[in-house]
């Protein structure tokens, strides 16, 4: 084992969506401007100074927890946050002590088959890591979800009949039949987006679960309900999970089936849970946060993913024509790294 760690790296995080904060900051070093570069929540002149002076004090108390693989914790109001990721101590020795131990355990639990490291070879967790990333990188280059039919294109239907939903602390909220004004080719693509939007976030969700199980624990089961799979995770990582974002459970009761019950439409029923469940915007953005957090949490837990690529073209035609698009055909050459750090976690945590 070595003591020798390097600084931590602070990531500025918008505590609405979990995307990049970056901060303006005038000629004398004070800040001006604190924004979300995927949400564009922000904050401004004093009340930017301000935040900024509570989420310096609040890294500098996370600061030794994080060190040690403890929650951090974070002001109840806070818009944007310091997420500290540590550089933790390592110990080769008893995680390969630990894989060869996971080795001779069964290829099931509780009837459910399970990955282990005979699938998934010591090092390689963090390519399910990388594939997480990918899918939640390319969901922030999607349209921004929203509702398949906005209040603004709608008009009541006639005859108008008003239903009561249920009344809560919020008040009263009625059901009522709209008729809607959008072109149907312009709801179509709005529910395909949030149905392409909610897969690949539910199912990063799954596979950044899966690395940190993996990882951990070297077994995860094969299932894709996020619910056991959060269930199953060490006690510190679902922990910090609910520090970053205090609803991630509630978000897995609500949504944690999507890419399960949605991504077929095999009989009416899966055609009911993709439109009940698969396509809520809000709900949505709420998995797309959770896929963010759970993003943090691998890395956290030491693993490493990353796509290399290095692009290629060739132009096919004669010198001095002009050059068209059509003459040119691109080779993608790629090279993807993985790894794992063995950190040193609590006995008990590490399955």
């Amino acid at each position: 084992m070595t003591d020798e760690t390097a600084p931590p790296i602070i990531k500025w995080r918008c505590t609405a969506c979990w995307g990049d904060a970056r901060r303006s900051a005038s000629e004398t070093g004070a800040v001006t401007r604190i924004e979300c570069g995927l949400c564009g929540s922000s904050l401004s002149n004093d009340a930017a100074r301000a935040e900024w002076r509570d989420i310096e004090r609040e890294a500098r108390r996370n600061l030794s927890a994080a060190g040690r693989g403890e929650t951090p914790t974070y002001r109840p109001a806070a818009r944007f946050v310091a997420k500290i990721m540590p550089d933790m101590p390592r110990d080769k020795a008893r995680m390969d002590a630990r894989v060869q131990e996971s080795l001779k355990l069964p290829a099931s639990d509780r009837g459910t088959s399970v990955l282990t490291r005979r699938a998934v070879p010591p090092g390689e967790a963090g390519y399910l890591y990388l594939q997480a990333k990918l899918l939640a990188a390319a969901a922030r280059s999607l349209p921004p979800a929203e509702a398949i039919h906005r209040w603004d294109e709608v008009d009541l239907a006639r005859p108008v009949e008003v239903r009561i939903d249920r009344v809560d602390e919020e008040g009263m909220h009625l059901d009522v039949d709209v008729a809607s004004r959008a072109a149907e080719g312009t709801w179509e693509e709005r529910a395909g987006t949030l149905m392409m939007r909610g897969l690949m976030a539910a199912f990063s969700c799954e596979l950044g679960l899966k690395a940190i199980l993996m990882t951990r624990c070297h077994r995860a089961r094969m299932l894709h309900d996020l619910r056991a799979l959060d269930s199953d995770l060490p006690e510190d990582s679902r922990a910090r999970l609910r520090a970053d974002y205090a609803a991630i459970g509630e978000v897995f009761e609500e949504s944690g089936r999507i890419f399960d019950k949605s991504r077929y439409f095999q009989n009416s029923d899966s055609v009911r849970e993709a439109i009940e469940r698969g396509l809520h915007h809000e709900r949505i953005r709420d998995l797309e946060k959770a896929a963010r957090v759970i993003l943090d949490e691998c890395e956290l837990s030491g693993l490493e993913g990353t796509l290399i690529p290095t692009p290629r073209a060739t132009w096919t035609g004669n010198l001095g024509e002009e050059a068209s698009a059509g003459d040119f055909e691109e080779g993608i050459h790629h090279r993807a790294e993985s790894g794992e750090s063995a950190f040193v976690w609590k006995p008990e945590d590490t399955g």
